[in-house]
């Protein structure tokens, strides 16, 4: 399935166009349930985009800005995904306080990425095979690394 993930924070219309154009079965806010829930308008979001050809049109809109946009494929139901990647939102610090992880921005991933293991990339990864974000006006794409043994 494809998925995308947004970052509403780089478009203030965007939180009403993705709910003008999808309900929940299509589109959700990883802060919903977070401490940052207040800032949902301004935080990442989770699109299905199978079915939903109105999203595909509102993504294409917003990937000229630089993180705004991530392109996913996984062989998982929104629900899923959704969960995995709400998992992956606290990065606890050597201090052991929580830090946001802000992963939907393709800048931040592009640093994280080359710092992780293998193992650690898949175990972020999750369901997902395929990530792709747009970064200097280069197409970034990450796959899910394959372990030996799985």
């Amino acid at each position: 399935m494809n998925y995308a993930l947004i970052d509403a924070a780089t478009s203030p219309a965007i939180v009403h166009a993705i709910r003008s154009h999808a309900g929940r079965a299509h589109a959700r806010a990883l802060f919903e349930r977070q401490p940052e829930a207040a800032n949902v308008h301004a935080g990442p979001w989770l699109l299905r985009l199978d079915g939903e050809p109105g999203l595909q049109g509102l993504i294409q809109s917003q990937e000229g800005c630089a993180g705004a946009v991530a392109r996913l494929r996984a062989e998982v139901e929104m629900e899923e995904l959704f969960l995995h990647l709400e998992a992956q939102l606290d990065l606890r610090l050597t201090n052991g306080s929580l830090a946001l992880l802000r992963f939907w921005d393709g800048r931040a991933l592009n640093r994280l990425w080359r710092v992780l293991t293998p193992l650690q990339q898949r175990k972020f990864m999750g369901p997902v095979t395929y990530w792709s974000y747009r970064l200097e006006e280069r197409n970034i794409e990450l796959h899910r690394p394959i372990m030996e043994g799985s």
